[in-house]
């Protein structure tokens, strides 16, 4: 019996070492048993070799068993940190400048200057230069009448002009003509200036001048000038420039520089003194005309400085106050006001529809933030501020706004605010205090007025 267990104990060498109390309890039962025989022995190894099995089974399941719940208590002892995202924002920098509260005023576009051309002397029309539409420099030729009438009649009056001065001439070589003393211009001198301090009036002044003229003239002086008129030579000089100037007028100038419009006329058509020929606008020299409600008029002065917006162009223009109007219109309750526009593009037009801004009451050297930094939470205003890449919450106090900027008037509570502190512009609405945020830009105010070029 003893040969048969070490026989058993050889063929389960391995298994025993795992399992050495279940080979021994089978090795006394078989010994008990008295089973002998190749079949007992090839059962007792193949029971031998499933309890083996099912051995190394359990024994795998236990061990996996007891790894898990190392794991789970690993797990435990050291859990895993979450990683903090960052919100992303925009960013504007705090500033100390002037907040100004502007007027608002709609009104046109109108042309400093218009006028309308007329003929000044009857005629006929041999020619037109200007064009519907054409811009024209001052003193240019618009258009021109029948001269050739105009031409002899200077030409008479000129051929009399010499005539007259010829005899003066040859009268002139026998007379003596003294020069004009300087004490009889400088009682004519006395003689306005008394009357502008009110000692004579004016038709004492001009008796006493007739006087000094008569008392001259006897004593020999204004000799040529009588010689003149004796001769006809002053009526001829008069009739040679009166003819000079309507021969003049047969041309038609522009009295500035402008555009052309409303052309009437066409070449060849008889016109009569004072007819019109077209209108010249003034488009380069222009102003807005913009009403003014009378709440707001006391706050506007002369050389204010504005922003003049034109739809049409989608454009705006840096103006200035010209005129303050001191009617009101009873109507409307506004008071005129005119802003000078330099149209050095010539895309402005009369009668365009703007909208000025016009500087008003100005608060000087305010601490400014923009506008879209301010939040409401539990009824109080509040901004966030970057620091250390976290979101800080200052709850503020307000003070004047204009579209673009708040005055921070102080802060109440979460610590100072200075000039070039961040502060958060957007995607702020759902921010807590001391969130993480990262900044994509930091953008420029847009306050025309803190900021102007």
């Amino acid at each position: 019996m003893t040969e048969r267990t070490m026989t058993l104990k050889q063929n389960h060498q391995g298994a025993a070492l795992r399992g050495a109390p279940v080979v021994l309890l089978l090795s006394l039962m078989l010994w008990l048993g008295g089973c002998s025989g190749e079949a007992s022995t090839e059962d007792a190894a193949g029971s031998n070799s499933e309890v083996t099995l099912a051995e190394k089974n359990g024994d795998g399941a236990e061990t996996a068993e007891a790894s898990s719940t190392d794991a789970a208590e690993n797990n435990e002892e050291k859990p895993k940190k979450k990683r903090e995202r960052s919100t992303s924002v925009n960013a504007a920098k705090a500033y100390r400048g002037d907040l100004v509260i502007p007027v608002i005023a709609d009104g046109t576009i109108r042309a400093r200057h218009s006028a309308e051309i007329r003929t000044e002397i009857a005629g006929r029309i041999t020619k037109i230069v200007a064009r519907e539409g054409q811009s024209v420099r001052k003193g240019a030729l618009l258009a021109k009448l029948d001269d050739r009438e105009l031409v002899m009649a200077r030409e008479e009056a000129r051929a009399k002009y010499l005539q007259a001065i010829s005899l003066l001439a040859i009268e002139q070589d026998s007379l003596e003509i003294p020069t004009r003393p300087e004490h009889l211009q400088k009682q004519i001198d006395e003689l306005a200036a008394l009357e502008r301090r009110g000692v004579i009036s004016r038709q004492e002044r001009l008796m006493r001048e007739v006087a000094l003229d008569v008392q001259a003239i006897k004593d020999g002086y204004y000799r040529t000038d009588v010689m003149s008129a004796r001769s006809g030579i002053a009526q001829a000089l008069a009739d040679v420039e009166r003819a000079g100037l309507r021969l003049e007028q047969s041309e038609i100038r522009a009295p500035f520089s402008g555009v052309v419009t409303g052309l009437q006329l066409s070449p060849g058509e008889q016109v009569n003194a004072l007819q019109t020929f077209c209108t010249i606008v003034n488009n380069t020299d222009i102003e807005a005309e913009v009403g003014v409600l009378e709440s707001d008029i006391a706050k506007l002065e002369t050389g204010r400085n504005a922003l003049l917006f034109v739809p049409a162009l989608n454009k705006n223009f840096k103006v200035t106050v010209d005129v303050i109007s001191p009617r009101f219109d009873r109507d409307s309750r506004t008071c005129e006001v005119l802003l000078r526009v330099e149209n050095t593009d010539g895309k402005l037009r009369p009668g365009m529809f703007v909208r000025a801004k016009i500087a008003g009451e100005t608060f000087p050297d305010r601490m400014l933030v923009p506008r879209e930094a301010i939040l409401t939470r539990d009824g109080r205003p509040l901004l966030f501020k970057v620091e250390d890449d976290r979101a800080k919450w200052l709850y503020v106090k307000l003070g004047p706004q204009n579209d673009s900027v708040v005055e921070i008037e102080r802060v109440l509570q979460g610590g100072p605010l200075n000039v070039d502190d961040l502060i958060v512009v957007t995607d702020h609405l759902t921010l807590s205090h001391d969130t993480k945020i990262k900044i994509k830009k930091v953008v420029p105010i847009d306050d025309e007025w803190s900021h102007t070029e």
